[in-house]
């Protein structure tokens, strides 16, 4: 899971640079990886983790100075940069590049990054500005309030938009413990009080689902209508010990974490050579464990809530790997993770009172950038404009 690689530099010139520059996916662990070029130097980042420089070693592949990971840029016949793949206790965990350069500038979109100490915490947000209605976006496990850099800047022609980040990850704090889900609503309530916010719209993606949900029942009244970017699942059946995550997709790192918050029988037996710092692992376990337990209960939501899924049947897998592998992980996908998926969005369609469905097909898991993000965004202004 990207563990401690996060803010890599080496030096080249600028121009040759900018065909890196760009967003990048992780395949199977939901991570966004961004990749900027600054004074002649690549940096590379996700959120959450610690900082390593990166040194080059022939072509396109890279080593991170006093890690045994490394990463290879992956180019198409025309020399344009296509991915990435992270190599790492001899899993190779590919991240396709979803955004080009002209798209991806982290930190160039027009906004502010403040904090405020509420719950006990420092947070920090990001207010892109705009005036109307507030609207708070939530970002997924693994991210920042960065992560909607480009899609924020859309919505300030009709609302007041302002990206907060969850305790233990970015810039926010990260204490040793209050990472169940009861918990990070309140960091939510305390962060809009502090705010003066006394009723916002709230947009989230992936993990924010669970908070966004348990939140419009704790306090009805503080939410105007919702926007689940591929966020509404019941996780209490998705994530089980029965589901064995193929290591071909994720590596040991993040199979032993996910056990780990399950207590799954085993789980310590996973070898990982390169663990992440204590403290981030604490809050990587700690947070998912919460997400194993958490059961949304849609029909005590007031709130009209729009759910936007990615394709429940296209298999978000590795691009690297031979017909036997590829055709081993397409079966474990369908018979496993497709109707998963599906049992969730018949949940919500069934359960959610004043809810709207939209599956995007051909969409991945971040449906809010790439090549279905203007149809996101005119579906989420609408929807909230109503």
């Amino acid at each position: 899971m990207m563990l401690g690689l996060l803010s890599v530099a080496v030096s080249f010139g600028q121009a040759d640079l900018e065909k890196y520059v760009g967003q990048y996916q992780l395949t199977g662990v939901p991570i966004m990886i961004t990749v900027t070029a600054t004074g002649g130097k690549l940096s590379i980042e996700a959120t959450g983790q610690g900082k390593a420089e990166i040194e080059l070693v022939s072509g396109e592949d890279y080593t991170i100075k006093g890690s045994p990971i490394t990463l290879t840029f992956q180019k198409d016949a025309s020399g344009n940069v296509t991915g990435l793949i992270i190599h790492q206790s001899g899993v190779d965990v590919p991240a396709p590049k979803i955004n080009s350069s002209s798209e991806a500038p982290r930190d160039k979109s027009p906004h502010k990054s403040a904090f405020v100490t509420a719950n006990g915490i420092k947070m920090n947000y990001l207010d892109w500005g705009g005036t109307g209605d507030v609207v708070i976006l939530l970002s997924g496990f693994g991210n920042d309030a960065h992560v909607f850099d480009e899609f924020a800047p859309s919505l300030t022609d009709k609302f007041h938009v302002i990206g907060l980040t969850r305790r233990g990850f970015g810039e926010t704090d990260r204490p040793a413990s209050g990472y169940d889900t009861a918990n990070r609503v309140e960091d939510i309530r305390a962060f809009m009080d502090a705010q003066k916010i006394t009723r916002a719209h709230l947009v989230g993606h992936s993990l924010a689902g669970d908070e966004m949900t348990l939140f419009a029942t704790t306090y009805p009244n503080r939410v105007n209508k919702m926007v689940y970017l591929d966020a509404a699942y019941d996780r209490t059946k998705m994530l089980t010990c029965a589901d064995e995550l193929p290591a071909e997709i994720a590596p040991p790192s993040a199979i032993r974490m996910m056990r780990e918050a399950m207590n799954c029988p085993g789980w310590a037996d996973i070898v990982v050579k390169d663990m992440p710092a204590p403290d981030l692992y604490n809050v990587q376990v700690s947070t998912m464990r919460s997400a194993t337990k958490f059961r949304p209960e849609y029909a005590k939501v007031k709130a009209s809530s729009l759910s936007i899924y990615a394709d429940a049947e296209v298999a978000q897998l590795p691009s690297n790997l031979t017909e036997e592998t590829r055709k081993k992980l397409d079966t474990y996908w369908k018979e496993k993770r497709a109707p998963l998926t599906r049992s969730s969005i018949e949940q919500f369609r069934k359960e959610m009172k004043n809810g709207q469905v939209v599956e995007i097909k051909g969409a991945t898991h971040y449906v809010f950038v790439g090549p279905f993000k203007d149809q996101v965004i005119t579906l989420t202004k609408d929807f909230l404009s109503k």
